[in-house]
């Protein structure tokens, strides 16, 4: 049913690679974007678990 639905409409077959570029460009610009951060944020929040509610709100 949903293949001779699918196989009527014309230009189908170009979505699923528009939804594939997509996809890939975002994941890289995640990783590209993950790998740019400053390394004093991710120790920071690295250590957010271990700090107590009063050094987490004074900014210590």
């Amino acid at each position: 049913m949903f293949k001779d639905l699918l196989n009527s409409i014309t230009g189908v077959e170009i979505w699923p690679l528009i939804g594939l570029f997509i996809f890939v460009g975002v994941f890289l610009g995640v990783i590209i974007w993950i790998f740019r951060l400053d390394k004093g944020l991710i120790q920071r929040m690295k250590n957010l678990p271990l700090e107590s509610d009063s050094t987490i709100k004074n900014g210590d």
